[in-house]
């Protein structure tokens, strides 16, 4: 009787070892929770899993928009698994923010990843920080992507359409690099009048605005130019906006877009007023012969009876 209950006891005891305690295989090869951990996604392409789909990649890129210089460093690919076992698939890139405007502010601008001119779903990984003036910090920028995501085949671009979009592609395969960098334009000159010299001391080009954090037009760019001002009119007078034309090198001209100017001080001998400058929207691509015209109120105007003086300058 004894002996007739062993082969049963021996039954119990394999099923006992080859099962879990929920019931599922104890072999290590039949299943695993993919992904690098943390809440499960909200969103994405559901799938089967798999480590080959997570990695890291380097970027080492850097883009100017909308009052922030932007470092994009480096990323990762990460797959995430919901509660009901579908696998999500994402992709984050640590970035440095700097801010080069006047005031604390984040960058509010769209900021998108695209592989194919298809544009992935924002994350809730992604965490662009406020910043303090003339500071920087980090960041993340993170995305929901499909399962085929690469890395080779896609782009980072900043601006919506109709405003100047910068484009980083995360490798050299995804295309060219649309920084927008600042471009210093070398100039020097005046304006010379009886009563009021300009003194033009430098010029940049850029797509963005930082005092407003705020991107140029599409097919545009902004060439400021900078410039003191000595007045031998007493008392104190105004230039104006409305007083500066930019002759284009079609022979076209164009108003000031956007100025910082003063009320200035005069005596006879003249005083200075320093850190003027007018902003114009010119071409994409600005080479040629420009001039600046400059045609101030009758206050002045001395008594040599002239209205307006022209400074010219070239961009190369």
């Amino acid at each position: 009787m004894g002996n007739s209950l062993r082969p049963f006891a021996l039954l119990i005891v394999f099923a006992f070892l080859g099962c879990s305690d929920d019931g599922s295989s104890a072999d290590a090869g039949t299943g695993a929770t993919g992904g690098s951990g943390g809440a499960a996604g909200t969103g994405g392409t559901g799938g089967t899993g798999g480590n080959s789909f997570e990695g890291t990649f380097s970027v080492d890129q850097e883009l100017w928009h909308s009052g922030f210089h932007i470092t994009i460093l480096d990323g990762e690919t990460f797959t995430r698994e919901t509660l009901d076992g579908r696998v999500n698939y994402y992709a984050s890139l640590n970035a440095t923010f700097e801010n080069l405007g006047p005031n604390e502010s984040s960058f509010f601008s769209d900021i998108s990843l695209v592989q194919d001119g298809i544009a992935a779903i924002p994350a809730g990984d992604t965490d662009i920080p406020f910043v303090p003036s003339g500071l920087a910090s980090d960041g993340v920028l993170a995305y929901i992507v499909e399962e085929d995501f690469d890395v080779g085949n896609s782009q980072l671009i900043a601006g919506s359409s109709d405003v100047v979009q910068a484009v980083v592609p995360l490798s050299p395969q995804a295309g060219a690099l649309v920084s927008l960098e600042p471009v210093d334009v070398p100039i020097s000159g005046s304006i010379t009048m009886e009563l009021i010299d300009l003194p033009f001391n430098s010029g940049e080009i850029r797509a963005d605005i930082p005092d407003s954090y705020s991107q140029i037009e599409a097919g545009s760019r902004g060439l400021t130019l900078s410039f003191d001002a000595k007045s031998r009119k007493s008392g104190n007078w105004n230039i104006l906006p409305q007083d500066f034309a930019l002759i284009l090198p079609g022979g076209g001209a164009v108003g000031v877009d956007g100025s910082k100017l003063a009320s200035l001080p005069g005596s006879d001998v003249g005083v200075d007023t320093l850190g003027l400058s007018v902003r114009f929207l010119v071409d994409e691509m600005p080479a040629g012969d420009y001039t600046v015209r400059f045609a101030p109120g009758n206050w002045f105007v001395g008594e040599d009876n002239v209205t307006e003086a022209t400074f010219d300058f070239a961009i190369e």
